[in-house]
């Protein structure tokens, strides 16, 4: 495979991770999102959990199989869906919240429309250039994107972690300035 190929499903595969572990998380935020675009509220939760599962299973062809037509005819699906997304954001004239990555993940529109181009160049170029990689490399290649996203998530975690003290202290400070009964 060259490298523009296993750059091309590694970025890919990275991000669907990402976003279906950002989901998975509050998987009702995303439901609310189809809600909020028109989708029968009885099928929101079930089409939520077949979006988070077929990102999943996505990366993960795309790590094992990025040679495979039903793994690039997966990657433009997805990326159609998310651009009819945005594209129906933008009709309703209104903000509505993406969850692409989990909560506050932004709003739907022009972006989502627009990434269909990267989305669908990483198809094309795992259609010319990828060929299977061996089950100890795709393994390899899943360890370094879960180690990547678990250090995503471990800023997220510093980061709450600060904000969190930084209230408490907040809070300290005041009880100095209140009256004692």
């Amino acid at each position: 495979m060259n490298v523009l190929a296993i750059a091309a499903a590694l970025m890919t595969a990275a991000v669907l991770l990402r976003a279906a572990v950002g989901k998975v998380r509050r998987p009702g935020d995303l439901a609310a999102t189809m809600t909020h675009l028109g989708v029968p509220r009885v099928v929101t939760a079930p089409a939520a959990a077949v979006l988070i599962s077929a990102e999943l299973a996505t990366a993960a062809a795309l790590l094992f199989r990025p040679d495979a037509g039903l793994t690039q005819i997966a990657v433009v699906t997805l990326a159609a869906v998310f651009a009819a997304a945005g594209l129906r954001a933008m009709q309703l004239g209104e903000q509505v919240a993406c969850n692409c990555f989990g909560a506050g993940s932004g709003a739907l529109g022009l972006r989502q429309v627009l990434l269909l181009i990267p989305w669908a160049a990483a198809a094309a170029i795992l259609r010319f250039g990828a060929r299977a990689p061996s089950v100890q490399t795709g393994a390899a290649f899943f360890a370094a994107i879960a180690l990547g996203i678990a250090a995503l998530e471990g800023i997220g975690v510093i980061r709450g972690m600060r904000e969190a003290r930084d209230d408490r202290r907040s809070a300290e400070e005041m009880y100095e300035w209140l009256p004692s009964y």
